[in-house]
């Protein structure tokens, strides 16, 4: 059962010890009036001070006319209060001036006399004792659920990023198995290309081959670090590993740094500028054999652009004449450049040009 606005209680204890004021203060002089209203005027504080509150309803008790003032600071200082001793002690002292009436006639009374007088002082002290204590323990009993509810939320994400853990291991050790021999027989073969070729062109493409085939290598090793630990992966390759990127590419590639010396990007848009240059150029040696290749980096400032935004462009020329392309591609490399460049608030376009090319323009933040 969900527990009534804290302003919403305040303001019906409030209301029903005025009420009662109201239809007892004829009753008493002056002086009781004061009292009266000091004990009421207290009951909006009575959680930040209850033991002022407690002490200015006392001499209202003692009259016997004002009830739930008393009551209401009695049981407001016992669900607040951590100190039990203080608390019983002001329950007793509730009990002893509400009392205090009934002691001018004790010479003659009998047992049952001290019954009936007792009852009510007993009834008036003990019953908002009793309520504010099961108050404060149902709100001590609400934390510790509530603590533990969040303790084995806790536990629950830790056992999921374990799990998550073993699954990245696994999968770690497949992408081994399955790649990595194969890419060093690659390296391999390509490396004795280069040494034993008979035409020049053929060993200068197994020495490329060979050393793509090493820097494969290294960046399997990396993403299989990242598969294992979950901590922070290695530095990524960035704009200053664009020029060796290019000069193993094989390609014939003009490469144009037009950004200011001063700028400055983050790893993950400098990974993504690298990665669209990658891909690119693994394009057009795909499908643009023999092509010129123009990569072009710009940063771009305006009304439609927000400043320090990197533009990179790759532009390759149509197939040299004689130039067999590879046919087909799933074309998964250019979805995965649009979905990296998405995650960092960028866009990626591909188009043919005029001259029976191809461009790829992507612009990070």
């Amino acid at each position: 059962m969900r527990r009534p606005p804290r302003w919403l209680v305040d303001g019906a204890v409030l209301g029903s010890a005025t009420v009662e004021l109201l239809t007892v203060v004829d009753e008493v002089g002056v002086g009781a009036r004061c009292t009266y209203l000091l004990a009421v005027a207290l009951l909006t504080v009575r959680r930040r001070w209850p033991l002022a509150a407690v002490l200015a309803a006392l001499p209202a008790a003692v009259t016997g006319y004002l009830w739930l003032a008393p009551m209401f600071a009695l049981s407001t200082a016992a669900a607040v209060l951590s100190n039990r001793l203080v608390v019983y002690a002001c329950a007793l002292l509730m009990f002893l001036v509400a009392a205090i009436p009934w002691c001018e006639e004790i010479r003659d009374w009998s047992m049952s006399h001290w019954v009936t007088a007792l009852l009510g002082p007993g009834l008036f002290s003990a019953g908002p004792l009793a309520l504010g204590r099961l108050a404060r323990i149902r709100g001590e009993l609400s934390l510790r659920v509530r603590e533990l509810t969040e303790s084995r939320e806790r536990e629950r994400l830790l056992v999921a990023q374990e799990a998550v853990a073993a699954e990245r291991a696994r999968l770690a050790r497949e992408m081994h198995d399955a790649v990595s021999h194969h890419v060093n027989l690659i390296s391999v073969e390509a490396g004795v290309l280069s040494l034993t070729a008979a035409h020049a062109d053929a060993r200068r493409a197994g020495q490329r081959i060979s050393t793509l085939s090493s820097t494969t290598l290294d960046e399997l090793r990396d993403m299989l670090g990242v598969l294992r630990s979950p901590s922070e992966p290695e530095p990524s390759p960035g704009l200053a590993e664009l020029p060796a990127l290019v000069a193993s590419s094989g390609l014939d590639v003009h490469l144009a740094f037009r950004l200011p010396p001063d700028a400055r990007w983050s790893a993950a848009t400098e990974l993504a500028a690298y990665r669209t240059v990658q891909e690119s150029l693994t394009n057009a040696a795909k499908h643009a054999p023999g092509s010129r290749v123009t990569v072009t980096l710009t940063t771009t400032a305006g009304t439609d652009r927000p400043v320090g935004e990197l533009t990179v462009e790759v532009h390759n020329g149509p197939p040299a004449s004689g130039a067999r392309p590879t046919v087909g591609g799933a074309g998964h490399g250019l979805v995965g450049l649009r979905e990296r460049a998405a995650l960092l608030g960028g866009t990626v376009t591909a188009s043919r040009t005029d001259d029976g090319g191809h461009l790829v323009r992507a612009c990070l933040p």
